[in-house]
């Protein structure tokens, strides 16, 4: 009898990929409900973290791989296009980097933020195979600048020469980091809707999805405090703030991931060119008292 051992392999894992940027806690929980019908490709920027989710994905029987990534390095993500355009193509893609004020400088959070997003798009978005899906993790907050066509002209060239100093322009000072995470998510939001339209005729959609307050290792990380939003510089505990949503509560990685496995399915294959707010209402209560006016 022999006693060669057979490794149980999924029909599908040589098949195109699901695209995960950002091996964070958002990141992963998408990585799972994503690799039931996908093999994995995993993308951070740094090692450590991308081998331990790789691995942790490889022992619960996921057909994954890891690249090691900087969005905000050209000559990397131009390296990033190179690794997908020889591969099977790409059926998903999830972009879920980003950071916080913790980064502690406005233009490097713009550059991650925004500019790798845009990046990205531009290395994976050719090897988008038909019938795929790219979904661009953004926030509520993307709805707090204000209505105006200049702004979202501005917000539609971002790898333009000069950009964080026309923005800086536009606000008048420079923006502090919550108005930089509220520029460069709305900035997201206008790039899936760009996306859609630039990817004409190649049956593959394009989409942002905005979460309202999710208890996540990020949302954790940035500390227990928020923007009042009444008008003021205050600031006000997120148990406060959770208060405003009509659910009364913050809302968990799961009923983010749940959204995100929905939209990048063939279940939504109309569904294209949008931001989804996930946000328990939030939105709904921010417009009615004239906070936010998208």
């Amino acid at each position: 009898m022999s006693t060669t051992a057979v490794e149980l392999t999924a029909y599908w894992a040589k098949g195109p990929v699901a695209l995960i940027i950002g091996c964070g806690g958002m990141g992963t929980s998408i990585a799972r409900t994503l690799g039931r019908r996908h093999p994995l490709l995993m993308v951070d920027i740094d090692q450590k973290r991308l081998d331990a989710t790789v691995d942790g994905l490889l022992l619960d029987g996921f057909a994954a791989r890891g690249h090691l990534c900087d969005i905000t390095d050209p000559a990397q993500i131009e390296t990033l296009g190179q690794v997908l355009a020889q591969g099977p193509g790409v059926r998903a893609l999830a972009h879920v980097a980003a950071v916080g004020k913790s980064i502690g400088d406005w233009r490097k959070m713009m550059d991650i933020d925004l500019f790798g997003a845009v990046r990205v798009a531009q290395a994976a978005g050719p090897s988008l195979v038909r019938g795929g899906a790219a979904l661009f993790i953004s926030s509520l907050a993307s709805y707090l600048p204000p209505l105006d066509s200049k702004l979202d002209a501005l917000l539609d060239d971002p790898l333009a020469p000069g950009f964080c100093d026309a923005l800086e322009t536009y606000h008048g000072r420079e923006p502090d980091f919550d108005w930089t995470y509220n520029y460069a998510k709305l900035g997201v939001n206008r790039l899936a809707e760009r996306l859609a339209r630039d990817w004409r005729g190649r049956e593959a959609r394009a989409l942002s999805l905005s979460p309202g307050m999710i208890d996540s290792p990020m949302a954790r990380a940035e500390g227990d405090t928020l923007p009042s939003h009444d008008g003021s510089e205050a600031r006000v505990t997120r148990a406060d703030k959770a208060k405003e949503i009509p659910l009364e509560r913050e809302g968990s990685l799961l009923e983010i991931t749940n959204v995100v496995d929905f939209l990048l399915s063939d279940a939504a294959s109309f569904v294209n060119g949008i931001d989804i707010p996930v946000d328990g209402g939030h939105r709904a209560v921010w417009h009615k008292a004239g906070i936010v006016a998208r």
